[in-house]
């Protein structure tokens, strides 16, 4: 493969709080040759676009593209990898050298900041990864919520009976 586009963004709800990323990567002709969407756990918004950056430099690198640009809508993340300025933060300067890494794995690569509504991609993926959370997080409860109904009416004895049912699930995993 030739050039690949690799357009990324990550966010956190808090600051720190849950983290998320989000990346598309494109060829020259604009088709998608891969998305990814995860949650990351609890981190600030900035160490997130730095995760995404840094994942979406690995998924570019098993299409073993000759060129990758990277597209951010973070000017920060864009001039620390770039070299414009410095950080001093030593958790962002290991991101940085750990960022850089990758991309020198490639014979060409460069880090361009874009408008965030130029990104419109990435954001939509790192929204898709919340939303699956509280998707899982509602079927949960659900459930929960159908096995309290179905067990209210037990005897002492039978609720006895499911709580030694759980315990023998929980042992098996």
């Amino acid at each position: 493969m030739d050039k690949l586009f690799v357009y990324v963004d990550g966010t956190a709800r808090g600051e720190p709080g849950d983290a998320a990323i989000g990346i598309v990567i494109t060829d020259t002709e604009g088709n998608v040759v891969q998305e990814a969407s995860r949650l990351i756990g609890r981190s600030t918004s900035l160490v997130a676009e730095y995760r995404a950056l840094i994942e979406g430099c690995r998924l570019a690198h098993g299409h073993g593209p000759d060129s990758v640009i990277v597209f951010t809508d973070n000017q920060q993340l864009a001039n620390h990898i770039n070299g414009v300025f410095d950080t001093r933060r030593p958790n962002l300067r290991h991101l940085v050298e750990e960022a850089k890494s990758i991309l020198n794995g490639f014979p060409e690569w460069r880090v361009n900041y874009i408008d965030r509504a130029a990104n419109r991609r990435a954001p939509r993926l790192v929204e898709r990864a919340y939303h699956h959370r509280i998707q899982e997080q509602v079927a949960r409860e659900r459930l929960q919520a159908v096995i309290l109904s179905r067990t209210a009416s037990l005897s002492e004895d039978d609720l006895q009976r499911v709580v030694d049912f759980v315990d023998d699930l929980s042992t098996e995993e």
